[in-house]
């Protein structure tokens, strides 16, 4: 295992800035996700700790050794690429063996006529051979040794790659965007896997990925990145229910969270599209957005409140165990999303108006600058 700590770490590419002096201190055995959508830095972040990119600023530290001038190959990190970069005419054990030949024997051990006559490699085959078969146990892929990439699925050739990293017993896993060549109900398998790949190994994961599913069903802690920053760090669950930035509440959750227009009067109290949330904010007037998930948004069929919006639904999205209603509030332009039971969704037409409520409690409060404003305690 390894503890990895990154300390103000920059990377520019001539005169664009891709990392902006980022921290980050990944506990051994730890499962981090750098998420973010395309182009924020998080891929270039990891090749900087593999020492496949070097950085413009700061310090790459593992194991309290500084690496910054060490090579890929001296800083014992296995990296799983999304395209899995398998030999194509090799057979599966002979992906798995490579990095182990290349590790621990010498080029003339390699060199097939020469080698089988060097006193000692027969030995050093017969390890790295058992390791593989032991890798290739713990995969459940033993069945697939003797076959070539090209006859293997999407799924088998994920688990060779992991495999091929895994046998070297490296002292962390980085993995890059490893899932996005996968169908859907793969990917969902393979998150799993995972997961009970890392709790089984207790090895340093870091993980990339743009999926904010992977992120928050995976991780045990997650940092959301956007332009060069990491606008959040911490476990998935603190993120999706209490983010300190509109960008990050945004981007993490499937639906996207709902934002009204919304405004705070002379003192403090809270207002959107007419209705007052009953919650205060301290620093007088000021406009800002409100933000409700639409698990947090009552459905009523019966009529409305004082404390409810009027919604006409314009369509629905039934995803089995859930319906999302669309529409919008006040009859305004905005679009709100709600979650509603399938019994309930489907006694609704499109076009029907009814009204929605936020949970009391659930509703949040941003700058016009992306900064979370908090709600004085009641």
């Amino acid at each position: 295992m390894a503890r990895i700590t990154l300390s103000g770490i920059e990377k520019n590419f001539g005169t664009t800035r891709v990392l902006n002096g980022l921290d980050i201190d990944i506990a051994d055995g730890e499962f981090l996700t750098l998420v973010g959508p395309s182009g924020c830095g998080k891929s270039t972040l990891l090749r900087i700790i593999a020492g496949l990119e070097s950085q413009s600023g700061g310090d790459v530290t593992i194991d309290g050794r500084l690496v910054n001038h060490v090579r890929p190959s001296r800083r014992d990190l296995a990296m799983v690429f999304q395209s899995y970069a398998l030999y194509p005419h090799l057979t599966v054990q002979q992906n798995m063996e490579t990095p182990l030949r290349l590790r621990d024997m010498t080029p003339w051990e390699r060199m097939p006529l020469v080698g089988a006559t060097l006193p000692g490699r027969g030995g050093k085959l017969e390890k790295l051979r058992g390791l593989v078969r032991e890798t290739a146990e713990t995969l459940k892929i033993e069945h697939l040794l003797q076959r070539k990439p090209g006859q293997l699925s999407g799924g088998q050739r994920q688990r060779v790659a992991l495999g091929r990293a895994m046998v070297r017993k490296p002292v962390a896993f980085l993995m890059d965007e490893p899932l996005s060549n996968l169908d859907a109900a793969l990917r969902v398998h393979m998150r799993s896997e995972l997961a009970e790949l890392h709790h089984s190994l207790k090895t340093t994961f870091i993980y990339v990925t743009h999926d904010q599913a992977e992120a928050l069903t995976m991780s045990d802690r997650m940092a959301v990145m956007m332009e060069g920053d990491i606008l959040q760090l911490g476990a998935p669950d603190e993120i999706y229910r209490d983010p300190a930035d509109r960008r990050v509440a945004e981007f993490i959750g499937s639906p996207r969270i709902n934002m009204l227009d919304g405004e705070a009067d002379a003192d403090g109290r809270v207002v959107a599209h007419g209705i007052h949330l009953k919650r205060e904010l301290p620093g007088g007037r000021q406009n800002l957005s409100v933000g409700v998930r639409p698990e947090h948004l009552d459905v009523l069929t019966e009529g409305g409140d004082a404390e409810s919006w009027p919604f006409r639904v314009s369509h629905k999205e039934n995803l089995g165990s859930d319906y999302f209603l669309h529409g919008h509030v006040n009859g305004g332009g905005q679009r709100v999303i709600a979650r509603a039971a399938p019994e309930l969704a489907a006694s609704l037409s499109i076009g029907a108006d009814i009204h929605v409520r936020p949970k009391p409690g659930t509703a949040m409060a941003f700058a016009a600058d992306h900064r979370r404003l908090r709600f004085r305690e009641a």
